[in-house]
């Protein structure tokens, strides 16, 4: 409550007492998203064939790899060697988008990676595909809007 917020297009001024400070918008952006895996080689190759996207570079050794997800590196990694610790399987706290979400499905069903037969469509309207990698990770993809 001590704290005024203003807020337009470009900037916000967030004003603690007796201070000012000024944040644009385009200070932050998305640098790494995380997949804690079992096997590097094995994800890799698993993410290159799902999803199309190529590795930028793979080191077993390190237990890293990482791929280029539009824009993002997508890194995969296992835990306990330097990457992190977060826990293998479960499902991944972003989405990706994609273009042709039917070309997705497919491509996923035919990988057995598919989570359930079809795409799906969520109370807001948006549809989207839910994929299952080796190390029973999930993450869901939605058909890029706006375009």
């Amino acid at each position: 409550a001590d704290r005024a917020v203003r807020r337009n297009r470009r900037q916000s001024h967030i004003d603690p007492p007796g201070r000012r400070i000024l944040v644009s918008h385009d200070t932050y952006r998305l640098s790494l998203l995380k997949i804690p895996v079992t096997n590097v080689d094995r994800a890799a190759r698993f993410y290159q064939d799902a999803l199309g996207i190529e590795p930028q570079f793979v080191a077993a050794e390190y237990g890293w790899a990482q791929l280029d997800a539009g824009g993002v590196p997508l890194a995969l990694y296992q835990p306990g060697m330097g990457g992190g610790t977060g826990p293998v399987g479960g499902s991944l706290d972003f989405h990706l988008a994609v273009r042709d979400l039917t070309a997705l499905a497919d491509r996923l069903s035919a990988l057995g990676a598919l989570v359930g037969d079809a795409i799906q469509e969520g109370d807001d309207g948006t549809a989207f595909v839910e994929m299952r990698d080796p190390d029973d990770n999930t993450m869901k993809i939605v058909r890029l809007s706006g375009d």
